[in-house]
């Protein structure tokens, strides 16, 4: 038995609901099966883990040699962590989608698909400043931890090692996002600077504002 989790657009965003299909067959015999869910799951600190399981489908009998299409509709965590940014995909980062179908009381997982995650409104707008300055993103990871104050629902953080000609050292952006934004850490080695951008605040000049925030760190 097969199966694979496929959705409708091709790409998603954190804080959105993900619309799609799960597909089955492959059965070599009539299967009752009780239910069908799908994980939603991403590398942190080198081990994949799940952060995300929602149920698609109760009972139903899946006929030998046919297939079943079942639609879904999967709420994207607002901590999902990004794949791609400006059309370049993060080598390091991944989400996926794992089917799993329960028969006989028995869970089995059938599939495991890639899901091409886009950062939020906020998200991109910090990292285009962010790039507009001069920095260029070496390295993307999601690691465990939780940032003070900030809301989280999973203890993990996505995080950029940023390097620029300009600076003596290696700037580390860290975003949360939420529903109204993001919350934004940079650290500069000898400091770190934190403030909030709005998904729908498109006037601040978040270029000027972060060259600002490092001015005095040895960055400059």
């Amino acid at each position: 038995m097969y199966g694979s989790a496929m959705l409708d657009e091709r790409g998603v965003r954190p804080g959105t609901m993900a619309a799609g299909q799960v597909h089955l067959g492959g059965a070599r015999a009539d299967l009752v099966v009780e239910a069908v869910s799908v994980t939603l799951m991403t590398v942190v600190s080198g081990v994949e883990v799940d952060f995300l399981r929602g149920q698609v489908s109760a009972g139903f009998t899946l006929r030998a040699g046919r297939g079943r299409a079942i639609p879904f509709e999967q709420a994207m965590p607002w901590e999902t962590p990004f794949t791609q940014f400006a059309g370049v995909h993060l080598a390091a980062v991944s989400v996926r989608l794992r089917t799993t179908v329960t028969v006989a009381g028995q869970r089995h997982d059938v599939g495991v698909d890639p899901v091409t995650v886009h950062p939020t409104a906020a998200q991109w707008r910090v990292l285009d400043a962010v790039r507009r300055l001069g920095w260029s993103f070496a390295h993307s990871e999601v690691r465990q931890g939780t940032v003070p104050g900030v809301r989280q629902s999973d203890p993990f953080l996505q995080w950029f090692d940023c390097l620029a000609a300009h600076a003596t050292g290696p700037l580390r952006l860290t975003t949360v996002a939420n529903p109204v934004g993001a919350d934004v850490l940079l650290d500069a080695g000898d400091g770190q600077h934190r403030f909030a951008v709005r998904h729908d605040d498109e006037s601040t000049d978040l270029a000027a504002l972060i060259e600002d925030r490092l001015t005095p760190s040895r960055v400059r």
